[in-house]
């Protein structure tokens, strides 16, 4: 078995700490004949399994996995825009952007976040979901 030893700022000591606490305060609950409290060390090991756990169960479950390939998310607002004569100009206007940070998105060279992705969609009139993104083998 590996050692690691792990620095915490005071803030984040007592947030894990106060958790630990909650933890143990909801076992106790569950189980009035309980009476093993965790440390603070077996709490933290205890999240980085069940992070791993979450991890590994995403990894079997993820329908864009196939063969070990992972395709990537693009979207096709650009096409979507030029059928409708929507010009960047205009969409970067009122979105308050930049014209070359609504091209990026457009030409597929970043992936904008969920609520910019809403609001682009929205300007665009709410056009199908599935006429909006695709995936492409990375």
């Amino acid at each position: 078995m590996k050692e690691i030893t792990i620095q915490l700022n005071d803030e984040i000591y007592n947030q894990i700490h106060d958790l630990t606490e909650l933890e143990n305060l909801i076992n106790r609950h569950r189980d009035k004949n309980r009476s093993d409290d965790y440390k603070i060390e077996e709490f933290i090991v205890g999240s980085i399994i069940d992070k791993l756990e979450q991890i590994k169960h995403f990894d079997l479950t993820n329908p864009f996995i196939e063969n070990n390939r992972q395709p990537v998310i693009k979207n096709r607002f650009k096409e979507i825009a030029k059928q409708k004569n929507i010009y960047i100009k205009d969409i970067a206007e009122q979105l308050n952007m930049q014209p070359p940070n609504i091209s990026k998105i457009f030409n597929n060279v970043s992936q904008p976040r969920l609520e910019l992705f809403v609001k682009i969609w929205l300007v665009l009139g709410c056009p199908p979901l599935q006429q909006c993104i695709y995936l492409e083998e990375d």
